[in-house]
């Protein structure tokens, strides 16, 4: 759950987990009806007709099998009103009475916390004296033309706060002096810049203000575009202690609400595409602030909606962006669609020329991100052997990421009709295909765990899921320390931490603690599904998998016994080459060892 968790105590956490009936909470939001043991209603997270989000009260878990959406109690509130998890753990405790102690700040958290509100706030006031500019000042009158050119009327201008930057180097410097702010934490803010020691000047000068709000609506930075030939011509703000370019988004105070009634979020390059589109009612949508959209980007769209829709510029250059952010969404299982523009049209130009409804029919046929790469990366394939294998190891890292099997299905048919290469000969190519090779894979290969599903580990979990009974044998035999991937070793240790006596899982306290979204959702889909297994096809399978892993442990120690016996062999020859080569594969051994990491395939299991 983040680091929210840390500045709350587990007790309280816990307490509040027993309070809060899942059937309850989600009950305010949701018209539920009894089916069998579970409840139903219509997700309130996409447009749906025949209810598919389903809620257990036994499970204290929720589900929709429409959209995928998934978790805990928290988790539902966390998404349904767009907070982080500590304010949800706070309306929660409100609610049902509960005292909510905090842990103590250390000295470190509370200088960081009050710079943070200083900054804020320096922020904030500067906003205030931008917009009163733009609307009062006489020198402003060029830039309340331009915004009436853009069609940009005065409910935007006040709802977004729009703002002017005066052409002057002191403007803002002295209304915070007037307001006593210490022009130092202004410098640290970026609101202004220093020459020398003592000498500082507004950053923002004749520039079109926009300012740039967190999801709790704090003012913690600006964006600035130029009214004269001034470069750059949009000037953001610099990085700070609350404004990081690649972790925010404009547009997210306004959008939050939006996003949530519409079930998905689009995406705009600029902050002029997000006003036209806000000013004709279109209010689901948010722009990065002119950078590539990020992990941390997408991350943040996750929590706004379950689905994603990527609109950017018409052109060449538009549709290379858009497909650069497939891997990011790819890897954060989070559902993007791509809306394609007529070529030489933004966003802005297209609602002004056309209109809302065309805008929105657009939306409408807007198709799989994923689709449109496939179909960008077939075009140049020439009927050549050379020409198939390039176009297979092009696609395949990123088709090794779909999560769903039956569009990772429909997609390599879709390939071997194109190539004509058979579909075995598709899968066995994807099967050797380590670590996805893609451009931000490679840069972040050592910053990362394996982010692949491990087959079996979870396989295993399911049936653990369902059959709890289980955990006691797993964990007597070490094995669920033995989870491929720092994620689900997390899971196979809360699993153990979380069964009870009597063959009992604590999946309510186990979701709470479970760190990953994705596997949260995908425990939570496992617990209201229909068992897929018997009890004895069940115990086989489990039985199995341990005697797969025992297996494995032995061959290790194997593998380093006969390296030791080379290395020493190595040192009474002196060849130090081989010596280095020989220790290096000793360490990543010994180093997987550690991790913990099981890397059994499907087939060792059989």
């Amino acid at each position: 759950m983040g680091s929210d968790v840390g500045r709350l105590t587990r007790e309280a956490i816990e307490e509040i987990r027993t309070a809060a009936n899942i059937v309850d909470v989600v009950g305010v939001h949701v018209s539920l009806r009894k089916r069998g043991k579970t409840y139903v209603g219509l997700c309130p997270f996409h447009a749906e007709k025949t209810p598919s989000f389903t809620v257990s009260d036994d499970r204290q878990a929720f589900y929709c099998f429409g959209c995928g959406v998934g978790g805990s109690v928290f988790d539902f509130l966390m998404r349904v009103r767009n907070l982080t998890f500590a304010e949800a753990a706070k309306e929660l405790a409100d609610r049902y009475g509960i005292h909510l102690p905090e842990a103590p700040e250390t000295p470190v958290q509370k200088r960081a916390r009050e710079l943070a509100d200083l900054l804020c706030e320096v922020n904030e006031a500067a906003a205030a004296y931008f917009h009163r500019v733009l609307l009062e000042d006489p020198a402003a009158g060029p830039a309340r033309d331009y915004l009436r050119r853009r069609d940009m009327g005065p409910e935007i201008i006040r709802e977004f706060r729009l703002g002017y930057a005066p052409a002057r180097w002191d403007g803002c410097r002295r209304q915070l002096l007037g307001k006593r702010i210490s022009l130092q934490v202004a410098v640290q803010a970026g609101l202004l810049a220093q020459k020398t020691e003592g000498e500082v000047y507004d950053r923002f000068r004749n520039r079109l203000m926009f300012p740039i709000r967190d999801l709790a609506g704090r003012v913690v930075g600006f964006g600035g575009r130029a009214l004269d030939e001034t470069l750059p011509k949009y000037l953001n703000s610099p990085e700070s202690p609350v404004f990081h370019k690649g972790r925010i988004l404009y547009g997210l105070p306004v959008a939050r609400e939006a996003c949530r009634k519409e079930g998905e979020v689009l995406v705009v390059e600029g902050y002029f595409d997000l006003l036209a589109l806000h000013g004709r009612g279109i209010r689901h949508v948010v722009a990065p602030l002119g950078t590539a959209l990020t992990v941390q980007h997408v991350r943040l769209l996750a929590r706004l909606a379950p689905r994603a829709v990527v609109v950017f510029d018409g052109d060449e250059a538009g549709m290379r962006a858009a497909l650069r952010s497939l891997e990011l969404f790819l890897r954060e299982k989070l559902p993007a669609r791509l809306l394609k523009l007529p070529d030489g049209m933004d966003p802005d130009d297209f609602v002004g020329q056309r209109g809302k409804d065309a805008f929105l029919q657009l939306l409408a046929e807007a198709r799989p991100l994923f689709e449109v790469f496939l179909e960008e990366s077939l075009v140049d394939y020439d009927g050549s052997i050379a020409g198939k294998v390039r176009s297979v190891r092009k696609v395949a890292p990123f088709l090794k990421l779909v999560d769903s099997r039956v569009e990772q299905e429909s997609y390599l048919q879709l390939l071997t009709r194109r190539l004509g290469v058979s579909e075995e000969v598709l899968r066995q190519e994807l099967g050797l295909v380590g670590a996805p090779e893609t451009e931000w894979g490679r840069r972040h290969a050592e910053k990362r765990d394996d982010t692949r599903v491990p087959a079996m580990e979870e396989v295993v979990a399911r049936i653990l899921i369902h059959y709890p009974s289980g955990i006691p044998l797993l964990a007597e035999a070490g094995i669920l320390d033995e989870f491929e991937g720092q994620e689900w070793r997390e899971l196979g240790r809360l699993l153990e931490k979380h069964y009870r006596t009597g063959g009992i899982l604590d999946l309510g306290g186990l979701l709470v603690e479970l760190t990953s979204e994705d596997l949260r959702r995908r425990v939570s889909s496992w617990s209201l599904e229909e068992n897929p297994w018997s009890e004895e096809n069940a115990s086989l399978r489990l039985r199995e998998y341990i005697e797969g892993i025992k297996g494995r442990k032995g061959r290790r120690l194997d593998d380093l016994r006969r390296l030791q016996h080379e290395i020493r062999i190595a040192e009474e020859k002196r060849d130090e080459a081989r010596l280095g080569e020989l220790l290096a594969r000793k360490a990543a051994l010994v180093a997987r060892r550690v991790r913990g990491k099981a890397n059994l395939t499907k087939g060792e299991m059989e």
